[in-house]
This record gives structure tokens, C-alpha cells and sequence, in this order.
């Protein structure tokens, strides 16, 4: 941000307000789109007929800054007389450039009624905000509002989630903690044939057990319940189906809250696969890719077989200590032929590296044979694979073969090193 830019302009207006009084007759913004001038109004200060003082422009200035919306305001006066004119010139950051807001539990409110509750609250909300600034809290504070209007008693928190495979995206997720708000019921309807209908009739029916009784989330993060509805359909090639005629039922448990969600089910039409292709890499060769890939061309859109793949895609470069490593494989979709195709795309990351590693109820014997066979040092390129290879292997280790392991890696994205415990129990006899 380039506040400095602010407040040069304020200073040499500065001795002009010591020395005389003056109204606004109008505001002016210079380059606000996508925000309105009455909006950008609001968030100001600033009102026309208000009398100035010293620090008005620099306040002004200031609320915009402080939303995170803005990389530069410069606010000035221009005109004569007594009411002056004020102008903001204006470098919005892009929306596109903005974290997109998810809502993951808040049941109480439609999405249309998210949207229009936060924006009446917090005018420059688009559905997305900044990592700096100030507007993720305003968005908390307008949520708290609406939750109190409605009688609703709540535990509201946020947090930056990391992207993943299936929503490659970082988010600003909004959720409640208090009550825990879970699932309870499911009924769904499927607008299509009836041959469509009974194809998908079993694959609903399993992905309906799986959903309930587990905690709500329509957000844009994690497994959603329109990932676990729409897996049935999304695997028979039903590339674009959808879920409409949404409606929560909300109703007090005795832990929380449950929810009963109706939906409609909507496959559209079924696409073939017109071209799987991977962009060979050092990590993933076209070998690699030729062996693993789980569809090809001709095939109908599997989203399973998809998921496998990439999965595989993953795996190799888990083993590599990329341990932020992503694939996404967005569908392009040529929709007049009712096929799609498929070109993975890798996003790794950092490498991580090993900083320790904790063996924890070892006999010393049992120790000293995990201290000469384990061969990942600190400083080493951090491996899942190895790990979960070394446990594997500990019956062909005399003392350790008298042990069940597990383990857990806490990795540090800021300094990509990680901590490891390994945890060992004795077999039973």
C-alpha cells in the first residue's frame, strides 16, 4: 500500500484548514469500480455539507486503506470558496486477486441472504476479501449482527484455509464452532429420465448414509455436501450436475444442532472423455502417467477414476517432500458434443525437509535397532512414503517386530521442515 502517497497530499492542504473553514460541496472517486460512489461514501466519512477539519481527508483515506480493497487513495481538494470539492483517486485491488468467502455451517440463512445481510452491513463486500486489511472482521461483525437479529446464539470464527485437490483455491471460511451444526437427514429428488434416475438411485442412496450424521459444510473447503451428493452422478460421466431446490430444515438436538437437507438432483447429460493428457515432468514422467492414468479417451467421465489418478500424480511427488503438492484437472467441456477433457496440472509447493524425528516407547533394545535402521536424518528431504515403508518392515527388525507403529508429521509452512513422531506399542501376546 502506498499510504505515504495519502499523506503528502493532506500536508499541503493542512495549512489551509488552520487558516479557514470549509464544506464539502460534493465527493468525487476517481477509478472505484466495481465499488459504487455511495459505497465508497459510506466506508469514507465523508459526507457532502460536512465541515471539514484538519484530518478529514486523512481519515478518509485512511477507512479506505484500512479495508485492504485499495493498493493506493489519494484523497485532495479542488475548487473555491468555502465548499470545496473532494477527490478521491482510487487503485482497487482486483477482485480476482481476492480470496473468495465460504460460509461452511451458517444454516440459518440462505446464500441469498448471506450475500444481501453482509453487503447491507458492509458495503464493499463482493464475495471476496483480502488477506490484509480489515474487511474479514467486518464480515465476522455484520455475520454477528444478522445471528442476533435472528435470535440465533452462536460461536462464529474464520480462518484462511490452505487449497486443496478439490477446491483448489484458498478461502476465507466462515464457520460456526458452538453449537456444532451436523447433518442429520437427507431427501433427495432427481430431475431426469427414468433410466437416468434408476442408474444414480443406488450411488445416491450410498452417498445419503455417508452424508448424514457428519458436521455440515456447504462451504468452498473440505468434503461438502455437494461433493458426497454429486460423486454418484459425476461418476457415470454426469459432468455439469447440480443441485437445486436447496432447503435447510433446522431443529435443536440434544448436542447442537440438526439439519435437514431436501435437494434435487439435476445430472444433465452424460460426457465421454475426448482427451486425458498429462505435461510430463523430472517427478512424473509420460511413462509414469501411461501406466497410471485411470481414463482415456472415449471413456465416460469418471470422477473416481479421475481422483485416482491424480491421486498417483501425488503420490510421487509426496515422495519427493513436496508435502504441499497439489493436482487440479479442471474439465473443459465442449459442450455441443457432450464431451470433456482432462489435462492434470501439478501445483507442488516447497520441498520440505526432515528436522527430527521422536521415537517414543522404545525398549532400548528395540531403540538401538531404530536408531541403526532408521536412514531419514534431519536435513533429509521429508518422506510419508519412507515412513510409512519403515513401519511396514519392522517385522524383518528382530526387536521393533515386537511393536505396532503409527506416526504423525507436523509440518511448518513457513520454515517447510518437520517434526515427526513416531509412536510405538507393543503387540499384544
Amino acid at each position: 500500500m502506498r499510504l505515504h502517497r495519502v499523506l503528502a497530499a493532506l500536508i499541503l492542504i493542512a495549512p489551509l484548514a488552520a487558516s479557514a473553514q470549509y464544506s464539502i460541496a460534493n465527493v468525487v472517486f476517481e477509478n472505484g469500480a466495481p465499488y459504487t460512489d455511495p459505497e465508497l461514501l459510506a466506508v469514507s466519512g465523508l459526507q457532502p455539507g460536512q465541515m471539514l477539519v484538519h484530518d478529514s481527508l486523512a481519515n478518509a483515506g485512511q477507512h479506505l486503506l484500512d479495508t485492504g480493497l485499495f493498493a493506493n487513495v489519494e484523497a485532495s481538494l479542488t475548487g473555491e470558496g468555502k465548499a470545496r470539492t473532494v477527490h478521491v483517486a482510487l487503485q482497487p485491488i482486483p477482485l480476482a486477486d481476492l480470496l473468495p468467502v465460504s460460509f461452511q455451517n451458517l444454516v440459518w440463512f440462505t446464500p441469498d441472504e448471506l450475500a444481501q445481510g453482509i453487503h447491507a452491513r458492509v458495503p464493499l463486500y463482493r464475495g471476496a476479501a483480502p488477506e490484509a486489511g480489515n474487511l474479514q472482521d467486518a464480515i465476522q461483525t455484520a455475520l454477528q449482527q444478522m445471528f442476533a437479529e435472528k435470535g440465533v446464539t452462536a460461536r462464529l470464527t474464520y480462518e484462511v484455509d490452505a487449497a486443496t485437490a478439490q477446491h483448489p483455491a484458498r478461502v476465507v471460511n466462515f464457520r460456526v464452532t458452538e453449537p456444532s451444526v451436523r447433518l442429520v437427514d437427507v431427501h433427495l429428488s432427481v430431475a431426469a429420465p427414468p433410466e437416468v434416475t434408476n442408474q444414480l438411485v443406488p450411488g445416491l442412496q450410498k452417498a445419503v448414509n455417508r452424508a448424514t450424521h457428519v458436521p455440515f459444510n456447504e462451504g468452498l473447503t473440505g468434503q461438502t455436501i455437494e461433493d458426497l451428493l454429486l460423486a454418484a452422478a459425476r461418476n457415470f460421466g454426469y459432468v455439469t450436475a447440480n443441485l437445486d431446490n436447496i432447503s435447510r430444515t433446522v431443529a435443536p438436538a440434544a448436542q447442537g444442532v440438526a439439519v435437514t437437507y431436501t435437494a434435487r438432483v439435476v445430472p444433465g447429460q452424460a460426457y465421454k472423455v475426448s482427451a486425458f493428457t498429462w505435461e510430463p515432468t523430472p517427478i512424473y514422467t509420460a511413462a509414469d502417467f501411461s501406466r497410471d492414468a485411470k481414463l482415456h479417451a472415449g471413456d465416460l467421465a469418471n470422477l473416481y477414476a479421475l481422483n485416482e489418478t491424480d491421486a498417483l500424480i501425488t503420490a510421487a511427488y509426496l515422495a519427493k517432500g513436496y508435502m504441499d503438492v497439489i493436482v487440479v484437472a479442471p474439465p473443459v467441456l465442449d459442450e455441443a458434443a457432450h464431451t470433456v477433457a482432462y489435462a492434470p496440472r501439478v501445483i507442488p509447493g516447497e520441498v520440505y525437509h526432515l528436522k527430527s524425528v521422536t521415537a517414543l516407547n522404545l525398549a532400548p533394545d528395540a531403540k538401538t535397532e531404530f536408531d541403526r535402521g532408521w536412514l531419514m536424518k534431519p536435513g533429509d528431504v521429508y518422506s510419508d512414503i519412507y515412513v510409512s515403508g519403515f513401519i511396514q518392515a519392522n517385522t524383518a527388525l528382530q526387536h521393533l517386530a515386537k511393536y505396532a507403529a503409527t506416526f504423525q508429521a507436523s509440518a511448518d509452512p513457513q520454515t517447510h521442515l518437520v517434526d515427526l513422531t513416531i509412536t510405538f506399542t507393543p503387540n499384544a501376546h
